[in-house]
């Protein structure tokens, strides 16, 4: 029902709208300012009547609330969305820019035009300040000086430990983390680090992510009848991004691969990759696996969580990207011969340690007391196995590429390689290995021809 209050000259109407998803409760206001000539009577008669007209308005969706600006109703749609830590950061990122952009700009004046503009805009020359990046000659030394470790650093800088081996090294580091080691040493930016400026704009994929934050914020301001449509879902066209052929290994280069992996000394790294070749896990599924999850007497691993770097909170634990990575994987029994022997390893770096472990998780990969691993610690180990092998250059999640398409290729059909990959749903691997799979059918055809027809009627 609706609520009228005098203000001055004019009345405000007030009219309840149900609730938001955070239990806020959604309400609509409007003033209506009578005309000069009327009585006392006749205004009540007709801010009632005003009242009643927009309460049908706002019950029917006919009414737009055009008094709030983006940016508003973006805060307001962050702080009700349930999202992972790492995600927020990114969508905080996206949004300073969205924001500087359309902020001011009221949700039912928005325009098809405005977005478009903005997304010309992202991709000019100059737009990319995150392409900043630094590189140190003198860390290397400071680190030496103070007598400190590559954990204690990071612990210090509050970064991964993997950053303070690329600063020491003199390789590229983001400007956000040489930010962060600058200050936590007490030294400026620009004393430490020589600073490096991307000039170039955003790329496709990017200019892609901040038009699906554009829409799903107004997709919810729709649902609370804020505008009568979507704009950026009904009248923008989407930034096209020309997918790219995923990176995988041939049935002869992953022979070669699990050749050296076999004959790998250090049983961390080889444990690592030849998990991730033969399971398809993504790299974080990988960081997260406890020896609870492991099951050598039906040769299976079970993928239950993930595990993430997060700034200011170190490694974390996080669920698996959907509810369909909760999963099981059947692996072969060498697999098992290497975990066995990893087990050893494990267990005596356990016995080492002593009171001083921390790896009550019984995570498998940990750092040196026992702790969780930095996910982009397996890069590192896979550059290095790679390089050292002569192989080429892959990162983690081409290993999981080269698992869907062996499989493809062996002539598993897709349900079940949408299973064991962990993917939400069956168009996923459809799409992404759309090559492979037309390579399997031409192959899957030859061999018929080869049996059914004789060979005069068969193309030269």
């Amino acid at each position: 029902m609706a609520t009228i209050q005098k203000r001055g000259d004019a009345y405000k109407i007030t009219v309840s709208d149900g609730y938001a998803a955070a239990g806020r409760q959604i309400r609509h206001t409007v003033t209506w300012t009578p005309a000069h000539d009327l009585t006392e009577k006749q205004i009540e008669k007709e801010h009632d009547r005003q009242a009643v007209l927009f309460e049908e308005k706002v019950r029917t969706g006919q009414y737009v609330d055009g008094n709030i600006r983006f940016s508003e109703y973006a805060e307001m749609w962050m702080e009700s969305a349930q999202l992972a830590p790492v995600t927020r950061t990114v969508y905080n990122d996206l949004l300073t820019r969205i924001n500087h952009a359309i902020g001011n700009i009221k949700l039912d004046k928005l325009q098809s035009h405005h977005l478009e503009a903005f997304y010309r805009n992202l991709k000019e020359n100059g737009v990319k300040n995150s392409g900043r990046w630094a590189v140190t000659n003198g860390f290397d030394e400071l680190i030496k000086e103070r007598k400190l470790s590559r954990v204690k650093a990071a612990a210090i800088a509050d970064v991964c430990a993997t950053t303070i081996g690329d600063a020491r090294n003199g390789k590229k580091i983001s400007f956000k983390s040489a930010e962060k080691i600058a200050t936590a040493f007490g030294k400026k930016t620009t004393d430490l680090f020589t600073v490096h400026v991307e000039t170039t704009g955003l790329s496709d994929k990017t200019v892609l992510h901040h038009h699906r934050l554009i829409s799903a914020i107004l997709e919810k301001a729709k649902r609370e009848r804020y505008v009568p449509y979507n704009i950026a879902a009904e009248y923008v066209t989407p930034p096209k991004v020309k997918r790219k052929e995923p990176v995988y290994l041939d049935d002869e280069q992953a022979r070669d691969m699990v050749f050296h992996l076999l004959d790998e000394r250090d049983i961390r790294i080889k444990t690592a990759l030849i998990l991730l070749l033969y399971s398809g896990l993504r790299r974080g599924e990988l960081c997260g696996l406890s020896w609870a999850d492991i099951q050598p007497d039906k040769g299976l691993i079970h993928v239950m969580r993930a595990s993430q770097f997060q700034e200011g909170r170190g490694i974390v634990e996080v669920p698996t990207k959907n509810e369909s990575s909760v999963r099981a994987v059947k692996l072969p029994s060498v697999i098992f011969g290497i975990l066995a022997d990893y087990k050893t390893w494990w267990t005596e770096q356990r016995l080492i340690h002593g009171d001083k472990w921390q790896g009550d998780a019984g995570r498998l990969f940990i750092q040196s007391d026992g702790k969780p691993i930095n996910p982009q610690t397996i890069n590192k180990w896979l550059a290095d196995f790679l390089e050292r092998n002569g192989l080429p250059k892959l990162t983690p999640h081409s290993l999981r590429h080269t698992f869907a398409t062996l499989q493809i290729a062996a002539g598993v059909d897709l349900k079940t390689i949408q299973a064991r990959g962990g993917w939400a749903d069956g168009d996923t691997p459809m799409k992404i290995y759309a090559h492979a799979i037309k390579s399997a059918a031409e192959a899957a055809t030859d061999a018929l021809d080869q049996i059914l027809t004789p060979e005069q009627y068969r193309k030269a």
